[in-house]
């Protein structure tokens, strides 16, 4: 074979693995959840009217790789991947599409991304942004609203978000006047007898905090919140905000917006590689304010 032959033959070959010029935007996603669907609300709203392939896959199990090879073999022009699940399914398998990540709390052990302290220090066709959840804004909102002492946290050890949630909160609400109180469970029942502990204990403030385990029992602590029997902040993103007397959680339409603004400048030809892993957890933040005069005990007879 001569010289020019082999250089067509590459030149093929490498066309055939990368991203379609004219491909698809396709939205690769696990687990699907009410914000996942705020976020690509969002990512619509930033790429208007550009056509979007979405596909959410349950976090466990076989469809999530089998869906991700069918979505590869569509050589779209860029993918936009949502939830840690489908960004440690990707990171490994795919090195040429352009990939845009979010919703994805900490990208350093997927693969995606090698070193908090070096942003970019990453796989070279990725970017994407980093959302720490928001336990650090939620303490300094809430203490001075609700006062420091005695607060406490119920978490399950089988969840590693609920653990990494459980530590955060141990370190930090010290240095703000709060003394933690934690609570392990793993079922219902354990539930139960978790809250109850926490306020035998005498906290005067129980966190809802944003791990999947804790939708378990976010009504019950929340119904609590609603009779009077303890104070509750939330940043569970999903659960109802009635009981709570603060809520401050992650905006996700937000988020989803920005990945979308990202995902633009990836489009108009900037490298990933040039673009450093980011960091965003915009917040949303409201106040029961009928709660809180309630626990106030303002106006007199309330």
């Amino acid at each position: 074979m001569t010289c020019l032959a082999w250089a067509l033959l590459l030149v093929i070959l490498a066309g055939g693995c990368g991203p379609a010029e004219h491909g698809p935007i396709v939205v690769f996603c696990s687990p699907d959840s009410a914000r996942l669907r705020q976020a690509i609300q969002g990512l619509k709203k930033a790429l208007g009217p550009a056509s979007l392939e979405v596909v959410c896959v349950p976090e466990f199990g076989e469809q999530g790789p089998e869906e991700l090879r069918r979505l590869r073999q569509q050589k779209p022009r860029l993918l936009m991947v949502f939830g840690a699940p489908a960004l440690m399914w990707t990171a490994p398998v795919e090195k040429r599409i352009p990939i845009v990540f979010a919703l994805v709390a900490y990208p350093y052990f997927t693969g995606a991304a090698y070193d908090p302290e070096k942003p970019g220090d990453h796989q070279e066709n990725i970017a994407g942004i980093a959302s720490p959840p928001p336990l650090r804004a939620a303490l300094e909102h809430g203490v001075p609203l609700l006062g420091p002492g005695a607060w406490g946290m119920l978490y399950d050890p089988d969840d590693g978000v609920a653990v990494e949630l459980k530590e955060g909160f141990l370190k930090e609400a010290p240095a703000l006047g709060v003394w933690p109180l934690t609570e392990a469970s793993t079922d219902a029942a354990g539930d139960r007898r978790g809250l109850e502990s926490l306020l035998a204990r005498r906290a005067r403030v129980i966190y809802l905090p944003p791990a999947p385990s804790a939708s378990r029992y976010a009504e019950g602590l929340l119904e609590m919140g609603r009779k009077g029997e303890v104070l509750v902040l939330s940043s569970h993103p999903e659960a109802s905000r009635q009981g709570a007397v603060l809520w401050v959680a992650l905006d996700y339409e937000r988020l989803g917006e920005e990945a979308g603004a990202l995902a633009q400048r990836i489009l108009r030809g900037e490298k990933p590689a040039r673009i450093p892993i980011m960091e965003s957890s915009p917040l949303r933040i409201k106040v029961d304010e009928t709660l809180l005069r309630r626990w106030s005990g303002y106006p007199p007879g309330k």
